[in-house]
């Protein structure tokens, strides 16, 4: 009971000002909106309506103008004025006129008949096709629609002109708006009635809600927020109920938040250990198994050339394919675990391409690979481990592809970045798979078609040059496309070592 005696005086001091709330903030705005999409509303309707009346007048024109041809270049005038009077059975038709290639008028059926001016206009404006037009006959507003009439060997015979009053169109158009705008003034006096007699009620409700908002928070319920609504004092008390909230929850979402980094830097710190010894045991075993292979490859070339036997010579032949697959395989696995150890220094990207785009053409002499060379920027980094890098990319795009492969090299530069893309017309990569691509021994490609350690190494070099790759779907060739970032750096002037070569 003390605390319903003591909301009374408020609602009663804030009666006026809520009434002025709801007329000018709620009821006013949204009567203009209602009329601004009325208006618009009706003036598409108006010219769909427009648009439905004139293109009924058009059928009806087209519907009859073939009959009406055959006849008029039959002579036949009966049957050409009962092709015209049958189009009178349809309300809207006004007036139907039949001229010949002189512009002389054979049949005239309405109210009215349109001079010679006018008809040496329409005979000349035929020329170029059927048409329609607003004009005026004998002081009548009508709509006129002409239809050019041919011959069966296509000379041109006259044409035919059918009208209905314009009136008819605008009557239409009236009624419609009339009928609108009455339904918007019956809705509107019933949205302000109901405005007037709710608004007795729009001081408790505001401060009910904000109590029962209190009440359910203090139940346990975090996440509810009061809204903010009602006289200016009501709104400014839900405002600060709103605004302690949302800082005890945003102190929440940050200790929460921290305790998520925590966990993902030691997650983090876990896969760098996993792929630092498997790095190391990767170059170990590599290591191990260079010198047996190279043995193995010398045997079996020396074997060849002693023995005479073309089935024992293919043998060993595929002895030493298989032998040179596994010494790549070694050279990669030693490439992975080897950090690059060079002195970094500013690098023209375009030679950085182009080199790799030569070590490719050597290797694959019918792929095309085209180079954009039209901007050229610089980046900080090891020569080597970035053409390794992009001549992987390039490799593996063309592997990817069928006979004919295609592969585009562009770049972008900003003051902060460089972007490259190496685009294929192969048949591009899921998005479930496009991530895992990067993790070492994981490849799309066939059993011993590749060691899934490419894409790996071009991962490490970006990471060691503070740059970054993602896959995306190529808009030109319909293939993979792999964006490469990496910072950017002015151009230095070279220096006497690089002078020289």
């Amino acid at each position: 009971m003390p605390e319903r005696y003591t909301q009374k005086p408020y609602a009663n001091h804030s009666a006026s000002s809520l009434r002025a709330v709801l007329l000018l903030q709620v009821a006013l705005p949204l009567l203009v909106l209602m009329a601004a999409i009325l208006a618009l509303i009706l003036n598409v309707m108006a010219h769909f309506t427009e648009e439905r009346l004139q293109r009924n007048l058009q059928v009806l024109a087209q519907a009859i103008s073939l009959p009406v041809s055959e006849a008029m270049e039959r002579e036949d005038l009966n049957q050409v004025e009962n092709s015209l009077r049958s189009v009178f059975g349809i309300s809207e038709v006004y007036g139907a006129y039949l001229f010949n290639a002189e512009g002389e008028q054979v049949i005239s059926l309405g109210s009215v008949n349109p001079t010679r001016r006018q008809a040496d206009e329409a005979l000349r404006q035929t020329e170029e096709g059927e048409f329609a037009q607003y004009e005026s006959i004998d002081g009548r507003n009508v709509y006129s629609y002409f239809m050019p009439l041919f011959r069966t060997t296509g000379q041109p015979n006259g044409f035919l002109q059918v009208t209905r009053r314009r009136s008819d169109i605008d009557n239409q158009l009236l009624q419609l708006r009339n009928w609108s705008w009455t339904g918007f003034g019956l809705l509107s006096l019933l949205v302000l009635g109901t405005i007037t007699l709710s608004h007795q009620r729009s001081i408790g409700q505001p401060l009910e809600r904000l109590l029962l908002s209190m009440q359910r928070v203090e139940s346990g319920n975090r996440a509810h927020r009061a809204e903010i609504r009602g006289p200016k004092e009501v709104r400014h008390l839900a405002t600060g109920l709103n605004g302690m909230l949302d800082a005890i929850q945003l102190a929440e979402l940050r200790v929460a938040r921290q305790r998520e980094e925590r966990e993902t830097m030691a997650e983090k710190l876990r896969q760098a250990e996993t792929m630092a010894a498997l790095g190391q045991l990767s170059a170990g075993v590599a290591h191990e198994l260079g010198a047996p292979l190279s043995v193995v490859d010398g045997r079996a070339r020396r074997l060849q050339r002693r023995l005479d036997d073309p089935r024992d010579v293919q043998e060993l032949a595929d002895i030493r394919d298989q032998a040179a697959r596994m010494t790549a395989i070694i050279e990669q696995l030693l490439s992975y675990g080897r950090r690059s150890r060079a002195e970094k220094r500013s690098l023209p990207l375009a030679a950085v391409v182009a080199r790799a785009q030569a070590l490719i053409i050597d290797e694959y002499p019918d792929a095309k690979v085209h180079v954009d060379r039209t901007q050229d920027c610089h980046v900080m980094g090891d020569s080597l481990s970035l053409e390794q890098a992009l001549t992987n990319l390039i490799r593996n795009a063309i592997q990817s592809s069928e006979q004919g492969a295609e592969v585009e090299i562009n770049w972008s530069c900003t003051d902060e970045q460089v972007t490259l893309t190496v685009e294929d017309s192969g048949p591009g990569i899921p998005e479930d798979q496009r991530d895992k691509l990067f993790e070492p021994f994981v490849t799309t490609k066939a059993p011993g078609a590749g060691s899934g350690l490419g894409l790996a190494i071009v991962k490490r070099v970006l990471r060691e040059h503070q740059g970054d790759i993602r896959i995306e779907d190529s808009a030109s060739l319909g293939g993979a496309c792999f964006r490469l970032t990496l910072p950017r750096v002015q151009s230095a002037p070279p220096s006497a070592e690089e002078g020289s070569t």
